[in-house]
């Protein structure tokens, strides 16, 4: 069977357009957990699943087992289902390889058989993975870039009807990274008592998400980019004062990142903002800031700050270090990077 789209997949599933086998795989959990879960709801009604839906877990179930499910005839109901969570741990040895290669050829007409395979996809080279994909809905979510988060939380919030102001969503995106996840469970937090058609703001990230606007890692990014030494003096004062809002470690791989863009920035400077934003993976809004980056920092300039931000993620680690306490490392690479 052809791969499926998230969007296809949703779609189908609500329509009641079920198939036999659905084989859920890839980077991002939410993807396979949100497919996993409208299945686990939409294919029985509440009295059918008492005797028709049965749950396994890949590291506690054997071929065996979750054939002789798969192959068991629905009580009182149309269908069974069975669904495979954390299908990664499954074991693939041979023979059991070729039980589900059997089923695979002759799968059960009243069994929607699901698999939810986390952290990445099986091994191509297997005789399973191939097969799979044939007899199966097949559906694997792909790495995302952090210009590709956005649109997925508008879209969220755009079906529960709320808004989120560009700000706070790139703000969001920022805290978060790709994590789908972690960027769900956050938005959920946001809207709890939040009345229909509300629309997030910064306010509401710095409440709801504890990630005070003006003094974060990524406004620290901003302002060393911008070489305001006011500015970063201010958010470098409320590290020390506020450690775990902004420890060194976390510090220093943000700020790799941020100068990492930098550097390819100049190469792509030439462009227009909404090209130059997609080639770093950013959002548009903060194409200025990076422009902004790439004038007051030289690519020879940059080289230096990751040679240096490098040097100071090993000292974060413990590594040549001595007694250097983290708020003295942290107030000493502010310095030297604003000083290159």
């Amino acid at each position: 069977m052809p791969s499926a789209t998230f969007e296809s997949l949703q779609a189908d599933i609500k329509a009641r357009k079920f198939a036999p086998i659905y084989f859920l795989c890839g980077e991002q959990e939410y993807f396979t957990d949100t497919i996993c879960n409208l299945l686990e709801n939409q294919v029985l009604s509440d009295m059918e699943k008492a005797f028709n839906q049965t749950i396994l877990y890949g590291k506690d179930s054997s071929a065996r087992q979750i054939m002789e499910a798969a192959r068991r005839l629905p009580m009182m109901a149309e269908r069974q289902v069975v669904i495979v969570k954390e299908a990664q741990a499954l074991s693939l040895k041979e023979e059991e390889e070729q039980q589900y290669l059997n089923y695979l050829k002759n799968p059960s007409k009243t069994t929607v058989l699901v698999f939810a395979w986390k952290h990445g996809k099986p091994d191509g080279r297997k005789s399973f993975s191939r097969e799979i994909q044939k007899a199966a809905v097949y559906f694997e979510s792909k790495k995302l870039y952090d210009n590709q988060v956005a649109p997925i939380i508008k879209n969220w919030l755009n079906e529960r009807k709320f808004k989120m102001e560009d700000r706070a969503v790139d703000l969001l995106v920022e805290f978060t990274g790709i994590d789908l996840s972690k960027v769900m469970n956050e938005l959920e937090k946001l809207i709890i008592g939040k009345p229909t058609a509300y629309t997030i703001t910064l306010e509401d990230i710095e409440k709801g998400v504890g990630l005070s606007k003006d003094f974060n890692v990524f406004e620290l990014g901003n302002v060393l980019g911008a070489k305001n030494r006011y500015k970063t003096q201010q958010i470098v004062t409320y590290f020390l004062a506020n450690p775990k809002n902004g420890p060194l470690v976390l510090v220093v791989g943000y700020l790799l990142g941020y100068f990492n863009k930098l550097y390819l920035g100049h190469q792509l400077k030439g462009l227009q903002d909404k090209d130059f934003a997609q080639m770093l993976g950013v959002s548009p809004f903060f194409a200025k800031d990076y422009r902004g980056g790439i004038q007051n920092y030289s690519v020879a300039q940059i080289e230096k700050v990751i040679h240096l931000l490098e040097h100071y993620d090993l000292r974060s680690k413990g590594v040549n270090n001595g007694d250097t306490e983290e708020g003295e490392l942290l107030r000493e690479l502010v310095f030297r990077i604003l000083n290159v």
